[in-house]
């Protein structure tokens, strides 16, 4: 029997399993891995570059949104100058040669010295504070009423030589007019009969 040949023997053939699978199976989730990685970088860099980057027309739109500048009336002296003026542009003080109305449109302005039947005694601002709201027609009415109380704005004693003084007053009446700026009060003091005066009331 020894002197049988055997049969040579075959190296048995290497498994697939011969490299680790474990091994395997981590490298590919490392790449995996970091390739996710590296597009949430990627992403995020873009989305931060389109959200940081202002859009010019929405700034240019909250620009324009702005609310108008209000321009209020110029009160106080030195009164005007004799001539035809609108009644915004009446500042307190003037003499008029004729009066009709405290909301007419326009006043004729004439020297204090010179026969007149009205004067503006006083003129004055409700608010200056473009921001404030209209507080209402009866609460502009009652300013009105207490800018304008003349035992405060005449001369008592030259106002003892006429015996039919009257007063009257113009204000802004509605929310427009108060919006635009006009908010000033106008203080009128007139001989009810039309008698004229020669001197101011103040």
């Amino acid at each position: 029997m020894s002197d049988q040949i055997q049969p040579e023997s075959t190296p048995p053939k290497p498994r697939l399993t011969d490299t680790p699978r474990g091994q395997t199976i981590f490298v590919s989730l490392w790449v995996m891995g970091t390739l996710v990685t590296l597009g949430l970088w990627v992403g995020a860099f873009l989305w931060g570059q389109s959200v940081g980057a202002p859009d010019e027309d929405i700034v240019a739109e909250v620009v324009d949104t702005a609310p108008p500048e209000v321009e209020f009336p110029d009160l106080g002296p030195p009164s005007l100058a004799p001539g035809s003026w609108e009644w915004r542009e009446l500042r307190g003080g003037e003499c008029l040669s004729q009066f009709s109305d405290a909301f007419a449109e326009e006043f004729q302005v004439v020297g204090c010295c010179s026969p007149h039947t009205a004067q503006v005694v006083h003129a004055e601002l409700l608010s200056s504070d473009p921001e404030e709201p209209y507080p209402g027609d009866a609460a502009v009415l009652a300013a009105a009423r207490e800018a304008c109380d003349v035992r405060e704005l005449i001369d008592i004693e030259v106002a003892k030589n006429y015996s039919d003084l009257r007063t009257a007053y113009a204000y802004p009446v509605s929310s427009t007019q108060w919006d635009a700026g006009e908010r000033g009060v106008y203080c009128f003091v007139y001989s009810e009969s039309g008698e004229t005066f020669t001197t101011s009331l103040r």
